[in-house]
């Protein structure tokens, strides 16, 4: 069967990231002036849509209101908008000219803005989600590398909803091996390093499927295995027989435990 040694690390990297949810951060200590809301804030990576939908209120009337999407130390997009007698401005759509990026962990795509009298505004996290697809560090293995922990296939699948539960199923030459489940990142993806544990590793095909609990979202791809056949079982020790009874008076025979 597959082993999970290895998906430890993916686990705990995947439990530890959060779901995403209300997309307001807390305001900074000199509170925000100005507050801005976006019509939609989950986008896919590198597809901004029919673009970012923004309105604002609270900022100085009549002045000019910046709006700037960053990620990092990068300036994705910039849009001025004007405020109006009320200091507020309403629906303002615009498309970043950079990519949208996947965000690393810990690290967000925010979108901000600023006036030119010192108005600021809360800060709106973007929920970017990983496209739907599947990809292996490899779509050939050999035996050995398949039996060997330190090697084995590494497999992201994406398209799942933030924090649900994915289980993968595996075929391996025609026989259903123990299923697994992992936890969807805040990008609606799972990160899979997998490995031959026990059985016998044989040239053929393995097909790893990974499904959405609820969004029912599935993933599949197909590896060739080829090489030698091992048996990947763990070493056994057998027992070795009972010492033959010392010669004794007749009668009934003391028991040897082996």
């Amino acid at each position: 069967m597959l082993s999970t040694t290895r998906t430890r690390l993916a686990l705990s990297a995947a439990a530890a990231a959060a779901v995403i949810g209300g997309l307001f951060v807390a305001a900074p200590a000199n509170a925000a002036t100005g507050d801005i809301a976006l019509a939609n804030s989950t986008f896919t990576a590198g597809d901004w849509g029919t673009g970012l939908d923004v309105s604002g209120s609270g900022f100085t009337a009549d002045t000019t209101v910046t709006i700037t999407v960053s990620y990092t130390d990068m300036v994705l997009g910039q849009q001025d908008v004007t405020a109006d007698a009320t200091g507020a401005f309403a629906s303002e759509v615009f498309t970043p000219s950079s990519s949208l990026p996947l965000p690393a962990a810990g690290e967000d795509v925010l979108v901000a803005a600023t006036s030119t009298d010192g108005d600021t505004s809360n800060t709106v996290t973007l929920d970017v989600r990983a496209l739907k697809g599947i990809s292996a560090s490899t779509t050939t293995i050999s035996t050995e590398d398949l039996t060997n922990p330190d090697v084995g296939i590494r497999i992201t699948a994406a398209g799942y909803t933030p924090g649900e539960t994915v289980a993968l199923s595996t075929v391996y030459n025609g026989e259903t091996l123990p299923a697994m489940t992992f936890e969807a990142d805040r990008s609606g993806s799972v990160d899979a390093a997998l490995f031959l544990a026990q059985g016998t590793a044989e040239a053929g095909q393995i097909e790893f499927t990974f499904t959405g609990e609820t969004s029912t979202v599935a993933n599949s791809i197909t590896i060739t295995v080829t090489g030698d056949t091992i048996n990947a079982g763990p070493p056994q020790i057998a027992p070795a027989p009972a010492p033959a009874p010392a010669p004794g008076p007749t009668g009934k025979l003391p028991r040897v435990s082996g």
